[in-house]
């Protein structure tokens, strides 16, 4: 596989998955960016982690377990709360792809504001209680987070200890998303682009939710 650089941000559930997907895949190179400690209550859903590396950082953790699995990967993490757009922006054109495994609307969107500014293209995964969600964003040529909803919604979401999710979910999730970020290196045109795969596992069923890019959409009409 192709040298590319990705980076992942956040090393939980979603991120643990991508991470080790793509290392064994060869990806070659990879940066991880969370700002969080492995912590007891999520270790079902983060394959990288385990009882021995509660209160450790996720990203050093990850970093090492990874490498020794993955001898020829390079990889980087960098122990970071990401709040503003220009850090992640200049980040971002480091590499070649981005992947959006975090946990909240906030960095959501950051990550797919930074992805247009840099004009990489973006992976976004999302899962929540038995449903799971991933789309790829091609920065000005596909449907963007912005064209789908606009702004973060106002209204306090559960976080995933409240919601509760499946570890098999965020597993299936984030193994498809790494496969989204294979297929751009290998230059495949089935990506899941202008569409929106959503997976519930409470009725096995799935479904391509078509989408449209909006022309007055405030991010990629304008970035």
């Amino acid at each position: 596989m192709p040298n590319h650089a990705t980076l992942i941000i956040g090393a939980g559930g979603l991120g643990s998955c991508v991470a080790m997907a793509l290392g064994t895949a060869g990806i070659g190179r990879m940066t991880l960016v969370d700002p969080d400690t492995v912590a007891l209550s999520n270790l079902h859903r983060q394959p990288l982690y385990m009882e021995a590396d509660l209160g450790a950082s996720k990203v050093d953790t990850a970093t090492i377990g990874l490498q020794q699995t993955c001898v020829n990967l390079e990889i980087g993490g960098m122990m970071l709360e990401l709040t503003e757009l220009d850090p992640l922006v200049a980040l971002a054109r480091e590499h070649d792809y981005i992947v959006d495994g975090s946990d909240n609307f906030a960095t959501r969107f950051l990550a797919n504001d930074a992805a247009l500014h840099a004009n990489r293209p973006l992976v976004h995964g999302a899962a929540s209680g038995l449903r799971g969600q991933l789309m790829t964003i091609l920065p000005h040529r596909s449907t963007c987070l912005r064209c789908l909803f606009d702004a973060p919604p106002d209204s306090i979401t559960p976080t995933c200890q409240e919601a509760g999710i499946l570890g098999p979910l965020v597993m299936e999730i984030g193994w498809l998303m790494a496969m989204e970020i294979v297929k751009l290196t290998e230059g495949t045109s089935d990506l899941l682009t202008n569409r929106m795969l959503t997976i519930d596992l409470e009725t096995g069923i799935r479904r391509h939710v078509p989408l449209a890019r909006q022309s007055d959409c405030r991010g990629c009409s304008t970035h």
